[in-house]
This record gives C-alpha cells, sequence and structure tokens, in this order.
C-alpha cells in the first residue's frame, strides 16, 4: 500500500466518522467572491504563475520552520504569488480547514484547498471555509467520481486543479476537459520527486489547458529546466516555506512562459 492509499482510507474513514459533517456546522462562511481567479491571472500574464504553499510537514519531512503564517501569506501576495496552498489535512500535513479559513482572509489571492478530495462534503467544507479552489487528484478516483467531483464544484464557483502522475492520467484529464491541470513530479510509490518528470508527462500535452508543474521545484535552475515544456505555472511548498529571503526568491521563478 502506498502512502497516498494509505491516506484515502484516512479519509473515508473520516467521513464515516462525521468530521467534514461537523466542519460544516463549526465553520463560519467566508465570502472569497471578491478575489480575482487563478485562471484570469494566468491568462493575463506572460510569465509563469505560482501557488505558494502554506504546510508544516509532510508524510516525507518531519517538520519545516516555524513561520507566522499570517506573515508568510502576506510575503507570497507581496512578492508575486499568484495563488496560496494550504494543506488541510491534519494528521500527515499537520493542517487543517481553520488554518484556511484564518489565513484566506489575509490575502487577495485565491486560496487553493490542498486535500485529498474523495466525496462532495470535503468539497462543501473548502468552500465554507474560504477556498476558491480544490484538487482533484486523478489517481484516487475513477472517472465518474472525478466527473461528478468536477461538476459539483464548478457549479459552486470553484476552480479546479486536476492533478495528474503519468501519462494515462493525462490522458484521463483531457478526457475531462478542465481548465487546470497540475502535473506531480512525486513518483507515488517511493514518493520521491523529480523535476524533468514534467516534461516528459507534457511530452503528450493537448493544447487548450493551463498546466502547472507541482513538487520537487528548489530553484530557478529547476524552472529553466521545464519551463519549455509549455507550464504557465509552478506549485511550490517546501522551498518557500525554508526560504529566508522571498523577496528575492520568490520573483526569480517567475519566468517568461514558452508557448
Amino acid at each position: 500500500m502506498t502512502i497516498l492509499d494509505e491516506i484515502v482510507l484516512y479519509k473515508k474513514k473520516l467521513i464515516e466518522q462525521g468530521y467534514y459533517a461537523d466542519k460544516l456546522q463549526s465553520l463560519k462562511e467566508v465570502d472569497v467572491s471578491h478575489k480575482i481567479t487563478f485562471q484570469k491571472q494566468m491568462q493575463d500574464s506572460n510569465q509563469l504563475a505560482v501557488i505558494a504553499e502554506i504546510k508544516s510537514k509532510s508524510p516525507t519531512l518531519d517538520r519545516l520552520p516555524d513561520r507566522d503564517l499570517t506573515q508568510q501569506v502576506k510575503d507570497y501576495e507581496a512578492h508575486g504569488a499568484n495563488a496560496v496552498s494550504i494543506l488541510t489535512d491534519e494528521q500527515y500535513f499537520g493542517g487543517s480547514y481553520e488554518r484556511l479559513q484564518a489565513l484566506t482572509v489575509e490575502t487577495n489571492l485565491p486560496v487553493l484547498c490542498k486535500d485529498f478530495v474523495i466525496n462532495k462534503v470535503q468539497i462543501d467544507v473548502a468552500k465554507k471555509a474560504g477556498a476558491s479552489i480544490i484538487l482533484l487528484i486523478v489517481n484516487v478516483l475513477t472517472d465518474k467520481q472525478l466527473s461528478e467531483l468536477y461538476q459539483y464544484a464548478t457549479k459552486l464557483g470553484l476552480e479546479v486543479l486536476v492533478e495528474v502522475h503519468d501519462k494515462e492520467e493525462l490522458a484521463r484529464a483531457h478526457r475531462l476537459k478542465p481548465e487546470i491541470i497540475g502535473v506531480n513530479n512525486r513518483d507515488l510509490k517511493r514518493f520521491v520527486t523529480d523535476v524533468l518528470h514534467t516534461n516528459q508527462i507534457l511530452e503528450q500535452k493537448t493544447a487548450g489547458y493551463y498546466y502547472i508543474s507541482e513538487s520537487g521545484i528548489r530553484n530557478q535552475n529547476d524552472v529553466e529546466n521545464i519551463v519549455d515544456s509549455g507550464i504557465d505555472g509552478l506549485l511550490i511548498g517546501e522551498s518557500l516555506m525554508k526560504c529566508d529571503d522571498l523577496r528575492q526568491f520568490l520573483p526569480s521563478l517567475k519566468l517568461e512562459k514558452v508557448k
């Protein structure tokens, strides 16, 4: 069983235990309708967009530096990020919906609820907490589930980042016809990253989508190695959380798009 399989089983258990139903009751609704969409920002710029992530830990990483997360979000916005990703899984990533709710009101940037969505109730909670974007991972969903969850989220006015890990999943994503496709550079079996994975997957890309390279991007050189694949943006977490000078580092990643 992979870590991803284990996490999905955990999510099923949380749904059965009423965890998400409880969140729907306890969270206050946050209106984020004033925020400019991530897609609009990509459409209007010839530079790579950056989804800057807030994370505390992951299954492959014990701890990240303790940061003032409100200040971190403000710094992301000040130094050129186009969206913020906030992990809401408590057990594996040390996040929460309460964190998302507290931080989304601190920024004008749209917020991606980074979680492992397998049920509509999770989308309801993300929306109520103030997310503008949700993540759907092709690997953990059937085509029917993927379509149902995608349609449900978009009807609620949410943007959807559809994540793929290999060429077969990319073909499945293309059949769904989403706006935004994320290519995760993490090997799901070994949980190691290789940024050049983006180039291999997008050899078979189809025009008409926005493509985001996710995971493993450490510096400008990594971005230079994948920008020719035709990506529109980057999702970066660990490198930004470890960085002590976002003023220099974040803008250095926003290279000109190659189309």
